[in-house]
């Protein structure tokens, strides 16, 4: 676990930005407090928050993990055991979950249910409360060559007749033992809403993968509402990456604004997707606990967020209710932030339905904003995008995004 280090009243720092300023100010997080904030417009000026905020670090815990990784039980490298082991001891997380595709590693192209025993089995013998929990998933990997109507060149498996559906990938996983994976390439379970049924029997969750805007993703949100308390989270991510000289287009984030846009709700979550059996630390999670029980409750509710390199710890909360959260308002949100970065922070933004409301760059590493939303309307999401200086070896920045928060007017 991260302990979550104190901040003194000394600890005040001013972030300026064109036409407006913003004032950090540190605090001791073991009781409610009020904060205080600088309006936006020509002329900053203090004013007092009318919310009493809940100190999320006094109530939760920060865990990391990694929620996507591949062993040789398909398309991997070493064993169930060494990825755990490596989790554990080498990357220092607090949790992690194995998800190998459910078309196995070899001919007939289906996970063997003895392998998936053995990932459960192998989860249960490395979790200990307290010290690691370690998770048994698999990737639901659907495929066009599934259908019988593919393009000229592809080898269709013939399982589902007419044309191909583009449902993406899907991590799913399950807090307890479940018999045999749902895998899509059984017609029961061959489309989203099939699948989180499924799930949602088993108490098991499940995520949407790599959101991609090309064809590839054209049906990866092929579901309603009453599936969201299953798919609970998406990979999150920039629209653009950086890898080995060569930059990627992958529009990712671009893709879940749009999925949020259209009414869709789902929190954040962040993973290695590695093929080399190095787990590292993607998404942080805040329980109360480090059970396994308690990390699904936190992923269930949405609360968790995104890193994609250091271990940024954030707080992010509209009107004193955390990231994940759907509630109700009587006046105008007001949103306030505290980022304990590694590195200086080079830009903070707020997302509000889409579009960036607000922005400073900070050049620190301990951060504290406060922003009324004046121009609310009555619905709208909101989260936050952290960025720091720093980069990973391919020149990408770390960065961290908060699972949205949903705020209505109350009626």
């Amino acid at each position: 676990m991260l302990e979550v280090p104190e901040t003194n009243d000394r600890d005040v720092h001013r972030c300026s930005m064109k036409g407006t300023a913003a004032y950090g100010l540190g605090s001791t997080r073991s009781e409610p407090r009020q904060l205080f904030w600088a309006t936006t417009g020509t002329v900053a000026a203090f004013v007092v928050l009318s919310t009493i905020i809940r100190p999320v670090f006094a109530q939760h815990h920060v865990y990391w993990g990694d929620v996507h990784g591949h062993t040789r039980l398909s398309d991997g490298k070493g064993t169930v055991d060494d990825y755990f082991k490596y989790a554990r001891d080498v990357s220092k997380l607090d949790f992690v979950i194995a998800t190998d595709h459910d078309f196995g590693n070899a001919s007939p192209w289906r996970m063997p249910k003895e392998d998936w025993t053995l990932t459960q089995d192998s989860a249960d013998r490395h979790t200990k409360n307290g010290r690691f929990v370690a998770i048994a998933g698999y990737e639901w990997t659907s495929q066009t060559k599934y259908w019988t109507d593919v393009d000229k060149g592809i080898a269709s498996e013939r399982l589902f007749p007419g044309p191909p559906r583009f449902y993406n990938h899907k991590n799913v996983y399950f807090p307890s033992h479940v018999d045999y994976i749902f895998s899509a390439k059984d017609p029961a379970y061959n489309n989203p809403k099939g699948l989180a049924e499924a799930v949602r029997k088993y108490g098991g969750l499940v995520h949407n993968c790599h959101p991609t805007e090309g064809l590839e993703g054209r049906d990866q949100f092929a579901y309603d509402a009453s599936c969201y308390d299953v798919i609970a989270n998406i990979e999150m991510g920039p629209d653009t990456l950086y890898y080995q000289g060569t930059k990627y287009d992958l529009g990712w984030e671009t893709v879940v604004r749009a999925f949020l846009n259209r009414g869709g709700k789902t929190g954040f979550v962040g993973g290695t997707d590695t093929h080399e059996g190095r787990p590292a630390a993607r998404t942080a999670v805040l329980a109360w606990e480090l059970t396994r029980p308690a990390v699904f409750e936190a992923l269930r509710h949405r609360r968790n967020y995104v890193v994609t390199n250091a271990r940024i710890v954030l707080d992010f909360q509209v009107n004193g209710h955390f990231m994940g959260e759907e509630i109700e308002i009587e006046d105008k949100p007001e949103i306030v932030a505290e980022i304990k970065g590694t590195d200086e922070v080079e830009q903070v933004v707020i997302v509000r339905d889409g579009s960036i409301i607000y922005a400073q760059e900070p050049k620190i590493d301990r951060v504290r904003l406060g922003y009324v939303d004046k121009d609310f309307q009555g619905s709208s999401y909101y989260y936050l995008r952290v960025t720091q200086a720093d980069k990973d070896e391919y020149g990408n920045p770390s960065q961290a995004w908060s699972s949205p928060i949903w705020v209505k007017k109350k009626r």
